[in-house]
């Protein structure tokens, strides 16, 4: 019980500094040219987002974002790694992240034992011109947190709406 409470506290802190630190948000996307130019530098995730919701989908473009951290390190701020825009129009969907090889070496600072990765989404789906507000969709960190593992096996992420 204990070691679930702290998972949940880790998992938890790592959410929390991912979204409030304006620091770490990464403008560029530079892992995306490494991914168009050649296949040898980067792999793919299988993504599959489910949901048990009705989904209401008025603009179908979707950001998809990978972050990873130091397993061992609850307070330390997860790094981008890539991110990648998409267009869905209904949910359940299934999508590839390309992953750059060298994943590990980008997390900053640097794992020193096993590193841990999380998928977030960004998505205005309700076309109100504000993306993961009331009413769009987003993941359903109650039934799961978004943990992957960065291999081609599908991994699913579920899915609500925003209430």
């Amino acid at each position: 019980m204990r070691n679930h409470l702290l998972l949940f506290v880790a998992a938890g802190t790592l959410m929390l500094s991912s979204c409030t630190n304006p620091g770490k948000k990464n403008t560029t996307e530079s892992p995306t040219p490494e991914a168009s130019t050649s296949e040898a530098s980067s792999e793919n995730i299988k993504l599959e987002f489910s949901g048990t919701e009705n989904f209401t989908i008025k603009n179908p473009k979707l950001k998809v974002s990978l972050y990873g951290a130091d397993e061992k390190l609850a307070d330390a701020p997860a790094t981008l790694i890539t991110e990648k825009e998409y267009e869905q129009k209904s949910v359940p969907f299934t999508i590839d992240l390309p992953v750059p090889k060298d994943a590990e070496s980008k997390i900053n600072p640097k794992p020193a034992g096993p590193a841990k990765y999380y998928v977030t989404i960004s998505w205005d789906s309700d076309g109100n011109g504000k993306a993961d507000e009331k009413g769009d969709i987003f993941i359903d960190y109650d039934k799961r947190f978004p943990n992957v593992k960065l291999s081609n096996e599908p991994q699913k992420i579920y899915l609500k709406v925003l209430k």
